[in-house]
């Protein structure tokens, strides 16, 4: 492609340049990327305007890029004209998406689309709906928190900048590499914050998913009706959308009674128990009794049912498939080893903790076994975020662990302390003991079981960041080292 073609697509946004164009217009383009680490000589490189960016300018320019294109007002990198091509544009997130369209639209008009949002659980309704179509015969690949996974849900090495929707040419890659293999369906996470950045505007979905709503990343919405108002924009990129109906705030976006509750009269309807799920579709019933336990997993479960049903696929093939269909890996998921049992989820927002703690209690009762829980304060996700989930954490524990993680620059004393501040008052020192890591966490936990518990750990069970450094985790492998030890 000549350069020529990338000018004329964004000449609308452009603000200025440092080059004649009509002398650029015959080099010659390959590609392009947001991420340096993957330029080459023929590229074009999308610099976003951020505190890194000078870095990130200077790494790229080492690599010789064909032409920068950023956000920066015009003649930011006014020091570095004399040694690459930079064109200066107004809207970042449009001309990405023209360029997205110019660069890979062939691959994203071969594939299908479903989009999941919520504030919890779109990891795992992601994973289902994926593996529910897997199981009916297509090819599917899923993107989000966990990363990138192919129709074997073997992952796949893709490098993401963002931690769960990834950007615009990070996506578009990613699409390619499945369009060459003649997939069927991505079925992907699209975050808040995703959608307000325009991350997923080349797409056009076939169904968009709403789960719930509460409140989260408001350090970046700032309030809850722009949080809001970046979800629902996910319905205009979407042929059709199955929304929860038990979340008010999305029932704006229903039009029909194809939607999903535990509590309304809608066509689709679930109740869960500890054991199995009761599906009502249009009045008839069906049961579906997971290889697995959480009903806060079941309901995840139900939503991908429900989606599938949402894009006329047969119900009796998708009940089907419900039956042996497993969640992804820790999410709630159970393991024993010696006299000790765990179970590991990765719910790391208030609501999901919540839920994930009561779900464990009906499955530490059901079993006549004492329930020991590790909740975290996780110091990257700001102090407000501690002080929700610690209020929201059931009375009647037999044991709870405070734990600081993913501490980033923040002080784990500091963690810990505001966690024992916002507890219900029915946890004092006699029921609670702090950790200022997640792996001492663990091991405090484990000191205070017996073969009558069971033990819940909660939070991000990942590598974990502190003063800079990541430090390599695995609470499963840590568990066994430790026992071992």
């Amino acid at each position: 492609m000549k350069a020529a073609t990338v000018f004329e697509t964004i000449r609308e946004n452009i603000t200025g340049y440092n080059v004649n164009t009509e002398m650029h217009n015959e080099e010659v383009v390959q590609g392009i990327t947001s991420m340096y680490q993957n330029l080459g000589e023929d590229h074009i490189f999308m610099l976003k305007a951020s505190k890194n960016s000078a870095k990130y300018l200077q790494e790229a320019i080492l690599r010789k890029p064909v032409l920068i294109i950023t956000d920066f007002e015009e003649d930011a990198f006014i020091d570095f004209h004399d040694e690459v091509a930079i064109c200066y544009v107004d809207d970042f997130a449009r001309v990405s998406i023209r360029l997205v369209e110019l660069f890979y639209g062939e691959h994203i008009r071969n594939m299908k689309y479903i989009a999941v949002t919520g504030t919890n659980g779109k990891t795992t309704t992601s994973h289902f709906i994926g593996r529910l179509l897997s199981e009916l015969g297509y090819k599917v690949a899923t993107i989000g928190t966990l990363g990138v996974f192919d129709g074997a849900y073997e992952k796949v090495d893709f490098a993401h900048t963002t931690p769960t929707t990834p950007m615009h040419f990070e996506f578009a890659e990613i699409i390619k590499y499945f369009s060459t293999r003649e997939y069927d369906y991505i079925v992907y996470e699209a975050t808040s914050i995703a959608l307000d950045q325009g991350r997923t505007g080349f797409i056009r979905n076939d169904l968009a998913v709403f789960i719930n709503f509460s409140p989260e990343h408001l350090d970046y919405h700032r309030t809850m009706s722009r949080y809001l108002e970046s979800k629902l924009s996910l319905a205009e990129l979407s042929d059709e959308v199955l929304v929860n109906m038990d979340a008010s705030e999305y029932r704006v976006l229903a039009k029909d009674r194809h939607h999903f509750s535990e509590h309304e009269d809608t066509y689709y309807r679930y109740r869960t128990d500890i054991d199995h799920i009761d599906l009502h579709v249009g009045g008839v019933h069906y049961e579906v009794r997971p290889r697995f336990l959480g009903e806060h997993n079941y309901i995840n479960l139900a939503t991908g049912i429900f989606a599938l049903l949402k894009l006329g696929h047969d119900v009796e093939a998708v009940i089907r498939a419900a039956d042996v269909v497993t969640p992804p890996i820790h999410r709630f998921e159970l393991f024993s080893e010696g006299q000790h049992q765990f179970i590991l989820d990765f719910a790391h927002t208030p609501v999901a903790i919540k839920e994930s703690i009561i779900n464990a209690m009906k499955y530490a009762e059901k079993m006549e076994k004492k329930l020991i829980v590790m909740v975290t304060g996780i110091g990257m996700r700001g102090y407000r975020k501690i002080r929700m989930t610690m209020k929201l954490v059931p009375e009647g524990l037999h044991h709870l662990v405070l734990a600081a993680e993913q501490i980033g620059y923040e002080d784990e004393e500091k963690i810990v302390g505001m966690m024992q501040k916002h507890l219900p008052a029915s946890y004092d020192d006699s029921n609670t003991t702090t950790a200022l890591s997640r792996q001492e966490g663990i091991m405090r936990a484990i000191n205070h079981a017996g073969p009558d518990t069971i033990i819940l750990l909660t939070g991000i069970n990942e590598p974990q960041h502190y003063r800079g450094d990541v430090i390599a985790h695995d609470d499963r492998q840590f568990i066994l080292q430790y026992l071992e030890d």
